[in-house]
């Protein structure tokens, strides 16, 4: 007996019923009135880009252009070049180091610049004036560079180191113009700076008076480049190197003194003592002008207990005839 085939009639309304089961099965549908889920947020910190600052106020369509998402560039530049980001300004400092060596991601102001790596003697090539602060009108002429005198950290508190400078040749700088120079209450001399003073400080000076000063010393002092004698000085016309070291003024010695030699008790005398208004000529005590010992040692003389086996003193007038000069042994 011959089976009867059903032809069924698959008419659209019955196609979406269908198709609407299938999808409820499958699982992709959505209750009614259930809202859809939001897709997960994805972690930027996991990539080699990690987003901080301004750039995670950026879409993603920001960057991420033609829906490319994968293998996109990290340097600055490739944004920041004027037409994708905002690039160098006109004013800015010639340069072709990458944003991120200077700036921040939070703001373009407050940028630093690390010196680390810039070549030593070559920063005129940024600190000109043009790309860079440069010297001031009121700077010390200088060809050399910055870091001959300043740091990196700030221009304050330069310091210049004079070892590879030439002895003698002080003036070069130090004139008053380029350098400071000798101050009006300066003593007079043609003398280099280094003749006296040290790297170190102005303060503390000294003078080496080797041989070439040796009686030429009122060339100096002379009361107007240095100190020259008192008022209270003994007249004389003598250069202070017949009398006077020049580790100090004192004590004052007169090496060419024969009559009497300044040996033993003699050495320590004063000046002054024989000699009260000038080295023309001595006088002691009584206003005698020395000739002989007796002529200071008369008063020294007792005749009740130096009797000078009963000789008078007139006799034995040169005292040295028998005493010891240099030990004073009367």
């Amino acid at each position: 007996m011959p089976i009867k085939q059903n032809n069924l009639h698959w008419s659209p309304r019955l196609l979406a019923i269908v198709a609407f089961g299938w999808l409820i099965w499958m699982g992709y549908g959505t209750m009614v009135g259930e809202a859809a889920a939001p897709p997960p947020a994805f972690n930027h910190d996991r990539t080699h880009f990690p987003l901080t600052g301004q750039h995670q106020r950026v879409d993603c369509e920001g960057c991420h252009t033609g829906g490319r998402y994968e293998n996109l560039p990290t340097q600055c530049g490739s944004c920041h070049n004027g037409q994708r980001a905002s690039g160098k300004p006109a004013s800015h400092v010639v340069t072709t180091a990458q944003c991120d060596a200077c700036h921040g991601t939070t703001s373009f102001s407050g940028a630093t610049f690390t010196h680390d790596a810039t070549t030593a003697g070559r920063c005129d090539t940024c600190h000109n004036g043009r790309t860079a602060p440069g010297k001031p009108s009121s700077h010390i002429a200088t060809t050399t560079q910055c870091d001959s005198c300043h740091n990196t950290r700030s221009f304050e508190g330069a310091g210049y180191a004079h070892d590879a400078t030439a002895a003698g040749r002080c003036d070069t700088c130090h004139n008053g113009r380029t350098a400071i120079g000798k101050p009006s209450n300066h003593i007079a001399t043609t003398g280099q700076c280094d003749s006296c003073h040290n790297t170190t400080s102005f303060t503390g000076t000294t003078f080496r008076h080797d041989a070439s000063a040796a009686g030429r010393c009122d060339t100096c002092h002379n009361g107007q480049a240095a100190p020259g004698k008192p008022s209270g000085h003994i007249a004389t016309t003598f250069q202070c190197d017949r009398c006077h070291r020049t580790t100090g003024w004192t004590p004052a010695t007169y090496a060419s003194h024969a009559n009497p030699l300044l040996i033993g008790g003699h050495s320590g005398l004063e000046c002054r003592v024989c000699h009260p208004q000038s080295f023309t000529s001595a006088f002691y005590r009584d206003g005698v002008q020395f000739g002989v010992c007796s002529n200071c040692h008369r008063r020294d003389y007792d005749p009740g207990r130096d009797d000078h086996n009963n000789a008078s003193l007139q006799v034995n007038a040169n005292c040295a005839n028998c005493h010891e000069h240099a030990g004073y042994r009367w």
